[in-house]
């Protein structure tokens, strides 16, 4: 694996532990519990995207579009009262936990994630659901503030110590600088310390070329140091990474991606994703492909694209968040290697 070099530009983002570093990194230190205090949160169970703990997948979104204010939006999953799982349909209105800011903007505002990607996932090894906004550009490109889930469906207050850790752009750009144009949770795909998630990329720019990038975790909260080149061509088999949107889950049988082509409208789902290492910063995925659907939200602007399994039938499904504020689930079944799937959409919600 490469090693990505000692940050040269910190911003307003404090030094992630993780970059004090040698690359043989003993256990991870015990961390501090939060200052401030919540009632006492459900324990998260098994169910990814389950930030409440009460077993079903739950929507976060960020703001700052034309039908959602500044900041992070969360919506917990509504379960049918017939079957008690999941339905694809979220209670309204959401509320926005990212009233306090990311933890290093300085201004302890929710514009503080204005532009950011946020990904949920257990990024502090807990059990609970955690939150990493990053920032595919501005002022902040490349930097991502990883913030304490409560466990209650909020995130803890980022500007108290213990609550927030900063993972710097130097740990996410390859070899050429660029920042990821997005990340996603990688989970354990690599089989490697599965308690700190992995993040898999889009990175690269025109010259160069596209590609996706695996940034494996060395075993603590922000601990990406390393990152692998990945050599898979996309759902089509081409290189034009740039014009693909990854979302990834976790359910019992492995790592799962979806992988969206918003010009073409073409959807697949990668499941049992598992890294190949090769030991020399370059790699590949071991995946089964399956094409959804085509011509799914063609040329449509989504601004959120959340993967979990809504419904509890073992298949991944999908949220899309559009700009106005409005959320739509896609109920996906029948998976078949000689053709699409089924895709359900259900009523379209307003957040707000």
């Amino acid at each position: 694996m490469a090693v990505l070099s000692v940050p040269r530009r910190l911003l307003a983002w404090s030094a992630p532990a993780a970059l004090a570093l040698a690359a043989t990194v003993p256990a991870a230190p015990a961390l501090a519990a939060p200052a401030d205090r919540h009632p006492t949160p459900a324990v998260v169970g098994s169910v990814d995207r389950d930030l409440d703990g009460d077993g079903v997948p739950d929507l976060v979104t960020v703001g700052g579009t034309a039908g959602l204010g500044s900041g992070v939006w969360s919506a917990t999953g509504l379960t049918s009262r017939r079957t008690g799982v999941g339905t694809g349909r979220v209670h309204t209105p959401a509320d926005n936990i990212g009233l306090l800011g990311n933890g290093v903007g300085g201004t302890n505002a929710p514009a503080e994630f204005d532009g950011a990607q946020v990904v949920t996932g257990r990024f502090f090894g807990g059990d609970r659901q955690d939150f990493l906004a990053y920032y595919p550009g501005g002022p902040a490109a490349g930097n991502a503030s990883i913030i304490r889930g409560a466990g209650d469906g909020t995130m803890l207050d980022p500007n108290l110590s213990g609550n927030q850790m900063s993972v710097f752009s130097d740990q996410l750009v390859d070899d050429n600088g660029n920042p990821p144009l997005q990340v996603a949770n990688a989970y354990g795909a690599d089989g490697v310390n599965p308690e700190y998630p992995d993040l898999i990329s889009v990175t690269g720019d025109a010259t160069n070329g596209h590609r996706l990038v695996y940034h494996p975790n060395l075993g603590m909260p922000g601990g990406y140091l390393f990152r692998v080149a990945l050599a898979d061509a996309t759902p089509t088999g081409g290189t034009d990474w740039q014009n693909w949107t990854v979302a990834s889950t976790e359910t019992a049988t492995g790592v799962a991606m979806y992988l969206r082509n918003a010009a073409t409208g073409d959807l697949f789902l990668w499941t049992g994703v598992t890294l190949v290492d090769n030991g020399d910063g370059t790699g590949s995925l071991t995946h089964t492909q399956y094409h959804v659907a085509s011509n799914w939200n063609t040329a449509t602007t989504i601004t959120t694209i959340s993967v979990a399994d809504l419904d509890a039938d073992g298949v991944p499904d999908l949220w899309t968040v559009r700009p106005d504020g409005t959320v739509r689930a896609y109920l996906v079944s029948g998976l078949s290697a000689g053709g699409p799937a089924t895709v359900r959409a259900t009523r379209v919600q307003h957040l707000l």
